[in-house]
């Protein structure tokens, strides 16, 4: 039996064309199917970055806070202490210095402190006072008169520019003092600075 041209139109076709569509199918799902699946790692992995941004914003925000919180703390107790530096201790120094340089005050001062350390102290020790330099024309005298009243002989005075006001008072030889100048404005300052901050700096409420 004779082929036709049909005939071998249609083997043709059976033989290499069918086969290579059906391949060619084949193929274009399974680059729709790569497709979709990196499509899905892309999303997923979009998801995942854009969860681990939004994590760290929030933890660079929680840090910011709390830096923000501590330098404000900071600044406040910066600003507190100048406030009393420039305030609370030059007051208080004005105010004991001027007290301090009235003389009938101090030598009450002085007469009452040297009781007490000499009831503590003087029986066994000789007990040394400092006094300014700028203030012998007016102690020396009346040191010599009143002790000697007293007939105390174990208390030594020395005037001194290393005292530049109020004095000190110690044993003799120990190298130690009990400051009646600066002491007296760093103890009252302390005083002055609590009662500062309760009023200027008062604690927020919880």
């Amino acid at each position: 039996m004779a082929r036709t041209l049909g005939d071998i139109t249609g083997e043709l076709t059976e033989r290499i064309i069918s086969p290579a569509k059906a391949e060619s199918e084949r193929i274009i799902k399974d680059a729709h199917t790569e497709a979709e699946r990196i499509l899905a790692e892309a999303r997923k992995e979009s998801l995942k970055i854009r969860d681990e941004a939004r994590q760290e914003a929030e933890q660079t925000l929680k840090q910011m806070d709390i830096d923000l919180r501590a330098a404000s703390r900071s600044f406040i107790i910066l600003l507190q202490e100048k406030l009393e530096e420039a305030i609370v201790q030059p007051t208080v120094e004005e105010e004991v210095k001027a007290a301090l340089q009235d003389k009938e005050f101090l030598k009450r001062i002085i007469e009452a402190t040297l009781h007490e350390f000499t009831k503590q102290h003087g029986a066994e020790n000789n007990i040394e006072v400092l006094l300014p330099e700028k203030e012998k024309a007016a102690l020396s005298a009346w040191f010599v008169e009143k002790f000697h009243q007293k007939a105390v002989s174990n208390i030594t005075v020395h005037f001194t520019d290393k005292v530049s006001f109020g004095f000190k008072l110690g044993i003799e030889d120990k190298g130690s003092h009990f400051n009646f100048g600066k002491g007296l404005v760093e103890a009252f300052s302390e005083f002055c600075s609590l009662r500062f901050r309760k009023y200027f700096f008062p604690a927020k409420e919880e």
